[in-house]
């Protein structure tokens, strides 16, 4: 047992020669609440305490520690981490969320480091078990794409272009890019096909401010499958993806 006082809202805890204090916006505050009455201690310590895990499935940049989430040593700040940390503390798989990390801190671009990810949970765009993550693109009948008619969007194929050449100004709504989308946005845009994109959030350059910020545009995607279509997408388009609304696996295909 570990020395303790309810103080209000807060919890005062001894452990070994350090003082906490808990309180209701700690991540894990209910389940340390329920620790205490059931006296499992060693939960406690865990939730209060637990020990620094360099992700073993990462490259060894991303380290967690308590509530906090560290970006080679340096703490990183975002809805990213936080979700990172949540899922972490509620025992959740995270491997494809660290991998999601790895990817988009190659990314050159501030805005979209700090910005994807909560696009993506308001889109319902799932991410891949490799992290990178799924959205929409409508196309012609022929597979080309709806503006240019120039790019086959088969599926199968990678499809990309110089990256300084797409366009990373938001508030320019219709601009240079290779564009994609949630399901949500398919509604306002043309094509008579409907094809599944993989992209790795590194090659995402912007996201648009218009249609309730549902559509990007990136520099690099591979086309894995054919919404409707009765052939099956690609080995990677059935694997399990992370849904970032709830934090659990589903299958999608």
């Amino acid at each position: 047992m570990f020395p303790y006082l309810i103080q209000g809202s807060n919890i005062i805890i001894v452990i070994g020669s350090k003082t906490h204090t808990i309180n209701k916006q700690h991540l894990s505050y209910n389940k340390i609440v329920d620790a205490i009455k059931t006296s499992d201690w060693d939960t406690v310590k865990d939730l209060i305490e637990p020990k620094k895990s360099i992700l073993k499935y990462g490259a060894g940049n991303i380290s967690i520690q308590g509530d906090k989430i560290f970006w080679k040593d340096e703490e990183f700040t975002n809805y990213l981490s936080d979700k990172i940390v949540s899922m972490f503390q509620e025992g959740f798989p995270i491997e494809p969320m660290v991998l999601f990390m790895e990817n988009l801190m190659k990314n050159p671009s501030k805005r979209a480091v700090n910005e994807l990810y909560g696009f993506l949970e308001k889109g319902k765009m799932p991410i891949t078990s490799d992290g990178c993550f799924l959205a929409y693109k409508r196309v012609r009948s022929d597979y080309k794409d709806v503006h240019s008619g120039t790019f086959d969007n088969s599926v199968g194929k990678i499809v990309q272009m110089e990256r300084n050449k797409v366009d990373d100004d938001k508030d320019r709504t219709c601009s240079s890019g290779l564009h994609f989308c949630s399901e949500e946005y398919l509604k306002h845009f043309s094509g008579e096909r409907i094809m599944i994109l993989k992209i790795n959030p590194r090659d995402v350059v912007s996201i648009p401010a218009d249609y309730n910020d549902s559509k990007g545009r990136c520099c690099r995607y591979e086309v894995i499958g054919e919404l409707g279509a009765e052939t099956n997408p690609k080995d990677a388009f059935q694997e399990p993806v992370q849904d970032n609304g709830i934090g659990i696996w589903i299958e999608v295909g």
